[in-house]
């Protein structure tokens, strides 16, 4: 979802990349749901961990997962990258009913979204 909400604020050619220290075997029918909603199609998105970008110029990370934050501090440090962590709970820890964990996701999404529209004063 980061990925896509960054792209929604900087504009298409921004350079972003989401990736996790354990990313998901798999998108997460939720997060596709959810992201339906705002006209974002991520039914093709491939999960991606921090490795995968070694090649990928790197000039800010940002850590959503409080269990992410030492390894995701270490690899800015190494790649010299600046670093920012915004926890937000994981929607997918979420159980019960299905418009339970709905409205788990729309809540994380809206609040990175917040978040992204907020870092550095945007215009």
């Amino acid at each position: 979802m980061a990925e896509r909400l960054w792209r929604r604020r900087f504009g298409p050619r921004a350079l972003v990349m989401s990736c996790g220290v354990e990313p998901a075997p798999w998108p997460d029918g939720f997060m596709i749901a959810v992201m339906d909603e705002l006209g974002e199609d991520l039914s093709t998105f491939e999960c991606r961990d921090m490795e995968s970008t070694a090649d990928a110029p790197v000039e800010l990370v940002v850590c959503l997962a409080p269990e992410a934050a030492e390894a995701a501090s270490a690899f800015a440090e190494r790649r010299g990258a600046a670093y920012e962590f915004w926890p937000v709970a994981d929607p997918a820890r979420v159980e019960g009913v299905r418009q339970a964990r709905l409205d788990a996701y729309r809540a994380t999404r809206d609040l990175i979204a917040e978040r992204v529209a907020r870092w550095r004063d945007a215009p």
